[in-house]
């Protein structure tokens, strides 16, 4: 096993199998590889391009796979995008990545620094050697996928154990949920297409391998998709736990409100400079005490209160 290291290129050669690992390649970088492997320069272009979508298509001598794949991202919590675009050959594999995703240079590493794990992987053939790596890619996405599950236990406990509203935290997590999916979805498709071809390609029996990739893609699909229904649930049963919190406060300061009319009401009908009974013009009722005409209205006031309350009540407005 031999290897080779030039400026953002790493070259590991075993029986008669390369693997060229290349991070954030320059034009000259893509003109050596165009010159060396037959690359075409569009494909090369395209795997450096951010705006184009997952796909897989088939040279002469070589299949050209792009494929997004979502890594989270603890310092800012959210969920980044990374992409990696792959050459497959009968003697070789060139992988393009941006270098945010961490599995293809762990594995990369781990081939050199361990014989028994460069045998797993390159002992084979180089199409053998794309099914690990997509492998290992898959295993990443899961452990990403089992962190937000992680967060979406927590926000759950959070949501039905409390009665105040966590519309923050469900919305940044309902993003995370949405862009994850926005990633993993079209695994499935370009790794079945990719199941299809390989036998033809590599004149082995790798179809096998490729559509348990495949299959594993689906099932996190799957996953994700269940997640973002589940994250759902739990905007519109955070929703109406505020809303029925707010419900309630309206409903004790309209009955607040409405229980002063009747005393703001008297007190504003006394507070007039007209002739009324009981008033000043009129002189103030005093056949019960000094302060009857003030028992009689607040007394009226309370009443009138009490006949709201019961009303209510038996309409059971509240």
């Amino acid at each position: 096993m031999t290897e080779t290291k030039q400026s953002g290129v790493q070259r590991l050669e075993r029986d008669g199998i390369t693997w060229l690992c290349v991070e954030k390649p320059s034009k000259a970088i893509f003109e050596s590889l165009e010159q060396d492997y037959k690359l075409h320069p569009v494909h090369l272009k395209e795997s450096t391009q951010t705006i184009q979508l997952t796909q897989v298509e088939r040279e002469d001598h070589y299949i050209f796979l792009l494929v997004h794949l979502p890594t989270y991202d603890a310092a800012t919590d959210r969920i980044m995008t990374s992409q990696v675009g792959v050459f497959l050959g009968h003697d070789f594999l060139i992988t393009i990545h941006d270098g945010r995703q961490s599995a293809i240079t762990d594995l990369f590493k781990a081939c050199l620094a361990d014989e028994a794990v460069a045998n797993a992987y390159c002992k084979d053939s180089s199409g053998y050697l794309l099914y690990g790596l997509l492998k290992q890619l898959l295993e990443d996405v899961t452990n990403t996928i089992e962190t937000l599950l992680n967060e979406l236990d927590t926000i759950e406990i959070v949501v039905f154990d409390n009665n105040k509203s966590d519309a923050y935290q469900i919305g940044k997590l309902r993003q995370k949920i949405i862009r994850l999916k926005r990633v993993v979805d079209p695994l499935e498709t370009v790794l079945n297409d990719l199941a299809q071809q390989i036998n033809t390609f590599s004149h082995e029996h790798l179809a096998k391998y490729y559509s348990n990739n495949a299959k594993m893609a689906k099932k996190l699909t799957e996953v994700v998709a269940e997640a973002q229904e589940t994250i759902e649930i739990f905007k519109d049963a955070d929703f109406t736990t505020s809303t029925e919190q707010t419900n309630r406060i309206l409903a004790i300061l309209t009955l607040v409100f409405t229980f002063t009319i009747p005393v703001t009401v008297m007190g504003t009908l006394y507070g007039m400079n007209v002739p009324l009974p009981g008033g000043l013009s009129t002189h103030a009722w005093t056949f019960l005490g000094p302060y009857t005409t003030e028992g009689l209205i607040i007394s009226g006031s309370v009443g009138a209160a009490l006949a709201m309350y019961a009303f209510f009540k038996n309409k059971r407005w509240f």
